[in-house]
């Protein structure tokens, strides 16, 4: 049974009891306690879990991050960071949700959630395939844009409000350069918000944009 069920929902990477169901639909849910106890799968959170070697393969934990708490999508620290904006490596992986702030700590790592209104997070993200090398061809995982992913920080860390603050940042010049674009400031009109205005109009004063 194990081997059949491999096979089946490997490439998956990351799946619910209800993926589950929907390929075997006789199996006994206990299977997935035993093999949890064997060690062949990780429980992720609820009826969330991967494969044991998921932590290994390019960006499992960005498309747990998706699945485990949704909607969400990739943002914040780890999306500035992926996009070289940053020079941090982030080991938590940040997401913004329209559910409530929540965070959890898995075996595949730890996933902060920041809640934002509805109405700012249906735009300004993309969908990337899940390996880089285009090799493996199969599940995406939903990423802030660069454009979206500055302006989603500086909404949610509203503390950001000195020339200090933003050299503290140590945001890459080149690359910000390239995101503060039309699609930037489009994204940033429908914030309304004129204190993320006056944020974003400090950043790029102090960084000479």
């Amino acid at each position: 049974m194990w081997v059949e069920f491999q096979a089946k929902m490997r490439p998956f990477r990351v799946f619910s009891t209800a993926d589950v169901a929907k390929q075997f639909p006789s199996m006994n849910p206990m299977n997935l306690v035993r093999w949890q106890k064997k060690g062949y799968i990780l429980k992720l959170r609820n009826q969330w879990y991967a494969f044991n070697d998921a932590e290994s393969s390019e960006n499992s934990e960005w498309l747990a991050a998706n699945l485990i708490y949704a909607p969400s999508y990739i943002s914040l620290h780890t999306a500035l960071s992926w996009y070289n904006l940053i020079p941090e490596m982030i080991a938590t992986t940040t997401s913004v949700t329209t559910r409530k702030t929540n965070k959890f700590s898995t075996p595949m790592g730890d996933f902060d959630y920041h809640r934002i209104k509805p109405e700012l997070f249906g735009f300004g993200y993309v969908f990337e395939d899940m390996d880089a090398s285009g090799k493996e061809k199969g599940r995406q995982i939903m990423v802030a844009s660069p454009q979206k992913a500055i302006l989603d920080f500086f909404y949610i860390n509203s503390f950001y409000d000195s020339v200090s603050d933003m050299k503290d940042l140590r945001l890459n010049e080149t690359e910000l350069a390239r995101t503060i674009n039309k699609d930037f400031y489009h994204y940033l009109d429908r914030y309304k918000s004129k204190s993320l205005e006056r944020r974003i109009r400090l950043m790029i004063k102090t960084y000479g944009i």
